[in-house]
């Protein structure tokens, strides 16, 4: 091992576990409450993998809901210190179990302002838990420093709430969707739009891929309106419509679904919601059912926002 090797390459190459840096970076004291709450995110089923310099993803069923730090090199960490970040983007539909956990003033103290550290947008304002915040971090993180035990105990209780928080999976969504005598037609469906060359996963049955539109990525855009036009191989009556959240709660503001004879239109609007039903839980299908179908061969959705996530599209017709 060179000598002038960063730490980071060090430790890119070893991922270490974090039980192997608290010792040769925290006090006693310290040692012992940050090795307490490795046992409880054990005793959680919380995997926490290296992800970077002294930085560990704790995920739970696969899905990244913080990280935890300790000391070294990271910006605004030193040595001596440690750090959890919570994610609280789905826990911000939760204000009321919050309160009832007893861990409001928690939230509020420890979430984070933004700090510019990557080319996304601040939250402007927001109104949480009784308070107004400005210039929140996009992600809704509460960085929770050098906590004691007292602290640690209001955490968990924090993080058991984002635990209980329904989810599905990659390979099994939670759906909500009402499909008798219904069936999808989606392994028919050709598409254009924006971005042709990448949306074919948005029908592939694979849940783990997203349609995202966002200040990071490969669908990066300025934008405020996004369509998408499907193309079926005859014209067909859809009788209800239905969208599949990715891994994040960050759904579509609103959307409007029409229907077309021809590419060129004219489009007939069908269907138009100005909010995603709440709470947007992780892989889960809503369901929105047309009041008089028409067969159109063209069917084009125009999502309205500058950051959201959809794992699928889903068109149903009637069974015959």
């Amino acid at each position: 091992m060179s000598k002038t090797e960063s730490l980071a390459k060090q430790q890119a190459k070893i991922k270490p576990k974090p039980e192997d840096i608290i010792a040769s970076n925290l006090s006693e004291e310290a040692q012992q409450n940050a090795l307490a709450f490795l046992e409880y995110c054990k005793a959680k089923k919380i995997s926490c993998p290296w992800s970077s310099t002294n930085r560990w993803n704790m995920k739970s069923k696969g899905k990244s809901i913080g990280y935890i730090d300790i000391g070294g090199e990271r910006k605004g960490n030193s040595n001596g210190s440690w750090y959890i970040d919570i994610d609280l983007r789905e826990l911000r539909q939760y204000e009321e179990a919050i309160e009832k956990a007893g861990v409001s003033e928690l939230v509020k103290k420890y979430l984070k302002p933004c700090t510019q550290c990557a080319s996304c947008s601040p939250i402007k304002k927001l109104t949480f838990l009784g308070k107004d915040f400005e210039n929140l971090c996009c992600g809704m993180i509460a960085y929770v420093g050098k906590p004691d035990a007292d602290v640690l105990e209001n955490v968990q209780k924090l993080i058991n709430i984002r635990l209980a928080i329904p989810q599905g999976t990659a390979n099994l969504p939670i759906y909500d969707s009402k499909t008798e005598g219904l069936t999808r037609i989606d392994n028919t469906l050709r598409i254009s739009g924006e971005f042709d060359t990448n949306e074919s996963y948005l029908f592939d049955g694979k849940y783990a891929k997203y349609y995202y539109i966002g200040p990071y990525g490969e669908f990066k855009t300025d934008k405020s309106s996004h369509d998408i036009v499907f193309e079926l191989d005859e014209p067909t009556e859809i009788a209800m419509y239905g969208l599949v959240t990715s891994m994040r709660p960050d759904a579509p503001q609103s959307w409007t679904l029409y229907g077309a004879e021809s590419k060129e239109g004219p489009w007939v609007e069908l269907d138009a919601q100005a909010e995603f039903p709440k709470p947007v839980t992780s892989y889960t299908e809503k369901a929105f059912k047309l009041g008089a179908p028409v067969a159109y061969r063209y069917y084009r959705i125009v999502f309205e926002g500058r950051w959201f996530v959809v794992a699928q599209v889903h068109l149903y017709t009637r069974c015959k």
